[in-house]
């Protein structure tokens, strides 16, 4: 999520109660401004608690070898900023199991020439699968491609 999606609610929430200070009688105006400033209060500290949670779940979604093999349920929030910042197409077997460790064992998606790794539940509101990490390898084993799966 971004910084503009999180200001724009912000944003148009001063400007409804700016118009309804601007469209009010004078005697009603001491309400609506104490009311104006109660809210831009607590929507600055929406604001800023959002803003807080963004950049810590940004930290937290950061690949590092540690994090992946340390955390198998947190693997899913980590294989973004892999795929993006690890060129995984290329890489020899040695290399990936030296980036990623040890791929999972289990028998899903497995072919012969690849390797699985669990990253988690999947992400979103109704966590019913797993997601899989799925990588193939051709005759030299060289990553030639990655897929993303749920079961």
């Amino acid at each position: 999520m971004s910084i503009s999606a999180l200001l724009l609610p912000f944003v148009l929430l001063l400007f409804f109660q700016w118009i309804s200070w601007k469209y009010t009688d004078q005697h009603n105006k001491r309400k609506i401004k104490i009311r104006f400033i109660v809210i831009s209060g607590l929507g600055f500290s929406l604001l800023f608690y959002c803003v807080f949670r963004l950049g810590v779940n940004e930290y937290e979604s950061r690949f590092t070898t540690e994090r992946w093999l340390n955390d198998d349920e947190g693997r899913v929030y980590l294989v973004d900023d892999l795929i993006k910042d690890h060129e995984l197409i290329g890489k020899t077997k040695e290399e990936v199991f030296t980036l990623l460790g040890s791929p999972t064992e289990t028998e899903y998606f497995k072919e012969k020439d690849n390797v699985v790794y669990y990253l988690g539940a999947e992400r979103g509101i109704i966590r019913i699968d797993s997601e899989w990490l799925v990588i193939s390898f051709d005759g030299s084993d060289k990553a030639m491609k990655y897929d993303l799966r749920t079961d």
